[in-house]
C-alpha cells in the first residue's frame, strides 16, 4: 500500500536542498556548496520512492543504487547513470577537504 504522507515528508526535504541550491546558485555562492545540496536533492527524492512503496530506506549516500532503483519502479527522463556518477563524485569530494577536493565551476555544477 503507498505510503503517500511518508513520501511526501522525503519530497519536502528534497525541495528544500533544491531551494538552497538554486538560491546559493543565483547568488554566485560557492559552487561545492551547491553540488552537496544536489546530491542532497537527488537522493531524498529517490528515497522518497522507497518511502511510497513502503520499503525499507537505504541508509546510504550512494545514488547510484538508488537510482537503480527509482528508475525501475518510475519513468525517469535526460537523467542517465553518467549524471549520476558525476554528481555522486562531488558529494564524495567536496564534503571534507583533502587530496581529493576540488572547487566545482559554476558550469559543472
Amino acid at each position: 500500500m503507498p505510503n503517500q504522507t511518508y513520501a511526501k515528508e522525503w519530497l519536502d526535504r528534497a525541495k528544500r536542498n533544491l531551494d538552497t541550491a538554486v538560491l546559493l546558485f543565483n547568488h554566485n555562492h560557492y559552487t561545492d556548496v551547491i553540488a552537496i545540496d544536489i546530491h542532497q536533492t537527488l537522493e531524498k527524492a529517490f528515497k522518497s520512492v522507497y518511502a511510497y512503496h513502503g520499503i525499507s530506506i537505504p541508509r546510504t549516500h550512494n545514488l547510484l543504487p538508488l537510482f537503480e532503483f527509482v528508475r525501475n519502479k518510475i519513468s525517469i527522463e535526460d537523467v542517465n547513470v553518467d549524471d549520476i556518477l558525476v554528481i555522486s563524485d562531488y558529494y564524495d569530494s567536496d564534503r571534507y577537504p583533502g587530496s581529493k577536493y576540488k572547487q566545482s565551476s559554476k558550469f559543472e555544477v
